[in-house]
C-alpha cells in the first residue's frame, strides 16, 4: 500500500493484487462512501484507488481505515473460499 498525504481532501493508494481482492476493495469503498468517494482501477500489479472528497471532520484517517477494511475483507473472502 502506498500512503497518501494526510492533510489533503484527496489521495491515491496502490493496493497490490497479491494482497487485495477487487471485490473486497469495492465493498470497503461502499462502506466508507459517507466519508469519501472512491474510484478503483487496475494498473499493472496493483489496484489504484483514487479517493476524493475526504470528509476532514471525521475523526481518524479515512484512507488508512479504508485500506485496513479492504485488507480485512480480503482475508475473510479468502478464508471463506478455502473453508
Amino acid at each position: 500500500m502506498t500512503s497518501p498525504a494526510s492533510q489533503s481532501d484527496s489521495a491515491s493508494v496502490k493496493l497490490h493484487r497479491a494482497l487485495y481482492m477487487r471485490e473486497a476493495i469495492t465493498d470497503a469503498a461502499a462502506t466508507f462512501a459517507d466519508f469519501a468517494s472512491f474510484a478503483v482501477r487496475p494498473e499493472g500489479d496493483h489496484f489504484v484507488v483514487d479517493v476524493s472528497g475526504i470528509d476532514r471532520e471525521v475523526e481518524g484517517d479515512v484512507v488508512a481505515e479504508f485500506c485496513n477494511f479492504a485488507l480485512a475483507n480480503t482475508a475473510v473472502r479468502r478464508k471463506t473460499r478455502h473453508a
